[in-house]
């Protein structure tokens, strides 16, 4: 019979990979909670229009990557390809905004997009991120900004450079299009054929072309920040201040308009030279309209997500996932006392690997040390009737003798 394999674009993250992922989703609670953010978690899938209105319909997400179905029910769900969408829903839909001014979530969970599987990236992928309602202030645009440097920082991650710009309002965007428009209508001829159809329906998206962004007349295309009103360069002035004073270095990059159409304002990137041309590990920024397009709240709203696969690619070190005490029992009057002092030091918190079944003393020590524990529990015969263990310390190769009814608070 012919095995099953997982689908194309999927990743078991099991052994070493296991261990990195549980390493850095327990960096996120702690820090992110330091921040004062709060875990939410979202259905892993929502109603089509969902992404539809809130990513918008002229994205590549939303016409090329989505895994869209019709349920029994002949609704068309979608999985979701992203969750900041899925978070405004969630806020929106249980009236956060009336019990909190302020309200700050993190999230980590599973993505979905149909695209061409490569390092990093996969059709189902995890993403870790922070949603920010109820605030407009630029000082809060510079503290995410740094929240996220720091926590990448803090998982070990070098080599990082943060890239920030403006997108303005929808007023100064609209001025900002036609001339952005003017200025590529006279190269269509040597536009890649993804570009020709983005220059009517989505004219950003230009200034992120794959393709033909070193070519000079995308170089020489206007920049954004000449069209922004006095009110948002204000904003984004402010916001390179507070980055400076939180100590974050920063490179301005006009280019930078990020993929989904939510974007207002601040929106930034931090990248790695580490990872080739998929270099941005984290991405976001302010997205103050989106809440009024899906329920008409005017409320403002910043956020940033992290793909877990790329940031795993970057973290070299990390607690190793190794058992605290391995416990040696010879002979089989031993295994009933081995198996309750196992019990009673995991009721401690204390991590403890025991086999069940009978092992001469040689076995036991050579699993012990492929299991790089710190401590060795032996237990025969002769230790059992004396009421006492040997510890044996890994580290210095010393053992001593303790008592039975003591071994918890001796290892503690």
């Amino acid at each position: 019979m012919e095995l099953i394999r997982k689908p194309k674009g999927t990743k078991d993250i099991i052994g070493e990979d296991a261990v990195k992922y549980i390493y850095i989703s327990n960096v996120t609670q702690k820090m992110f909670e330091n921040y004062g953010y709060k875990f939410a978690k979202t259905p892993i899938f929502e109603e089509t229009e969902l992404f539809k209105r809130g990513i918008g319909e002229a994205t590549d997400v939303v016409e090329k990557e989505m895994y869209t179905f019709k349920d029994k029910g002949d609704r068309s769900i979608t999985l979701r390809p992203e969750n900041t969408a899925s978070m405004v829903r969630c806020y929106l839909e249980n009236s956060i905004y009336a019990k909190e001014d302020i309200s700050r979530f993190y999230y980590n969970g599973s993505m979905f997009r149909y695209e061409r599987p490569q390092a990093g990236r996969q059709r189902e992928f995890n993403q870790i991120g922070v949603e920010v309602f109820g605030e407009k202030s630029p000082i809060l645009d510079a503290e995410v900004i740094a929240m996220g440097y720091n926590w990448l920082a803090k998982l070990g991650v070098t080599d990082l450079e943060v890239k920030i710009n403006s997108v303005g309002s929808k007023g100064s965007r609209t001025i900002y299009r036609e001339k952005l428009v003017e200025h590529f209508k006279s190269h269509l001829d040597d536009m890649c054929e993804d570009c020709k159809d983005r220059i009517n329906r989505n004219p950003l998206r230009l200034l992120d072309c794959k393709v033909d962004g070193e070519k000079d007349f995308y170089k020489s295309a206007p920049s954004i920040i000449d069209y922004l009103f006095e009110d948002e360069r204000k904003h984004y002035e402010e916001v390179k201040k507070y980055l400076t004073i939180f100590g974050i270095k920063y490179t301005e990059d006009p280019t930078l308009v990020r993929g989904l159409d939510y974007y207002s304002s601040t929106v930034f990137e931090i990248v790695t030279n580490k990872l080739g041309s998929q270099g941005t590990v984290l991405g976001g920024g302010r997205y103050d309209n989106l809440l009024k397009e899906l329920g008409d709240k005017d409320i403002p709203a910043f956020g940033f997500a992290a793909g877990v696969e790329r940031v795993m690619m970057l973290v070299d070190e990390y607690p190793k996932d190794v058992p605290d005490i391995y416990i040696a029992w010879l002979g089989d009057s031993t295994v009933e006392t081995a198996m309750k002092i196992a019990e009673d030091l995991r009721k401690n918190d204390i991590k403890v690997y025991v086999d069940y079944s009978s092992k001469g003393m040689k076995a036991h020590m050579k699993k012990a040390d492929k299991l790089e524990t710190k401590y060795c529990i032996i237990l025969g015969e002769d230790e059992l009737n004396k009421g006492i263990v040997l510890l044996k310390d890994f580290s210095t190769r010393e053992q001593k003798e303790v008592k039975i009814e003591e071994i918890i608070n001796y290892i503690k």
